[in-house]
């Protein structure tokens, strides 16, 4: 993949695909490793490709932490913002960074006004659970979700999901598993956890007695190990490659439906290619996300889902690149 190394702050982009406009996320931290901002870059390359969109994926890291944060945000700002402004590059906040330190890029972007938004990923990852499910109605389905405390989107999703119906059975914090009596979800929206004596290990998420498992707190988070556990009929990831090569395998001969990451996670990116009012888009990247996966899974029937959609994707990529790139969407 190709990588640019910026020169006024300690930082980088890769592009998946030489020579075409990509998108992805910016991560900041004491060190971002270059091998998973690949991994992610491949994630919303496959991303575009599933949804027919002729651009590949991107990936920043941003190395810096404490005092010099700010100022790493700012260079990094500056020495990009005329690639987003000439449309080349879109870039969203990811892990360790603040929307509005980007801001700089936001307002030079060409790209719709849910790029990147929670509300997009949201609608994209209640698509992928419908399909995962084979349900149109998620009332009274039950759901474990990892990753509360790791940014907005598992709180937004817990929102979204008690709003029709369904039911949160675990929540995977920091500190463990909440569950039972000690899930309260009133308490967790107003930042009040409860006792750590209460919660039971981080690991027994996977086991969960549930409908699906959402997963999105970290790349790798369910390897082969977790996946050994699940007894849920579906993994549904809400942030990219949280699964690993060998957890999907496990998976697959278990018969659990992965829903690709690249699919279910990829709301915030594909809103980014829309035009309309905010809920012309979001109903677009509910409906686009649901046809993919549909279309996917009817043209290839011996396929599990996952590789269904890495498949169409890979068809698609295969119209306007001479080379497909190497390796699929999964975390090593």
């Amino acid at each position: 993949m190709p990588l640019r190394k910026l020169t006024t702050t300690d930082a980088f982009v890769v592009t998946d695909l030489a020579d075409a406009p990509a998108a992805g996320v910016v991560r900041r931290g004491r060190k971002i490793l270059q091998s998973s901002a690949k991994d992610l870059a491949r994630s919303a390359t496959y991303t575009f490709a599933i949804h027919g969109i002729e651009r590949g994926g991107a990936s920043a890291g941003i190395n810096a932490e404490g005092d010099a944060a700010g100022a790493s945000a700012d260079a990094f700002v500056a020495e990009l913002a005329d690639d987003v402004a000439g449309g080349v590059l879109e870039l969203t906040a990811g892990k360790g960074i603040g929307a509005e330190e980007l801001a700089g890029l936001a307002e030079r972007s060409p790209a719709g006004a849910l790029s990147g938004s929670t509300d997009a990923i949201v609608r994209s990852v209640m698509a992928g659970l419908c399909v995962g499910l084979d349900t149109t109605d998620l009332a009274g389905v039950s759901v474990a979700i990892d990753g509360w405390e790791t940014g907005p989107v598992p709180a937004a999703l817990v929102d979204a999901l008690v709003g029709v119906g369904a039911e949160i059975s675990a929540i995977g914090a920091a500190n463990g598993v909440i569950a039972g009596g000690s899930l309260d979800l009133d308490a967790l929206r107003a930042g009040t956890m409860p006792d750590p004596a209460s919660l039971a290990k981080p690991w027994t998420l996977w086991g969960a007695g549930v409908d699906a498992i959402l997963t999105g707190a970290k790349p790798g988070g369910m390897n082969h190990q977790g996946a050994e556990m699940v007894r849920a009929k579906a993994v549904v990831p809400y942030a990219p490659i949280p699964v690993s090569t060998k957890a999907y395998a496990v998976l697959r001969r278990a018969g659990v439906v992965l829903v690709p990451d690249f699919a279910s996670a990829g709301g915030g990116l594909v809103a980014a290619t829309l035009e309309g009012d905010d809920a012309t888009v979001l109903a677009e990247v509910d409906r686009t996300t649901v046809e993919a996966l549909a279309a996917a899974a009817a043209d290839h029937p011996d396929q599990d889902l996952f590789m269904a959609a890495c498949i169409r994707a890979e068809a698609f990529l295969a119209t306007w690149q001479e080379r497909l790139p190497f390796g699929r969407p999964l975390a090593a």
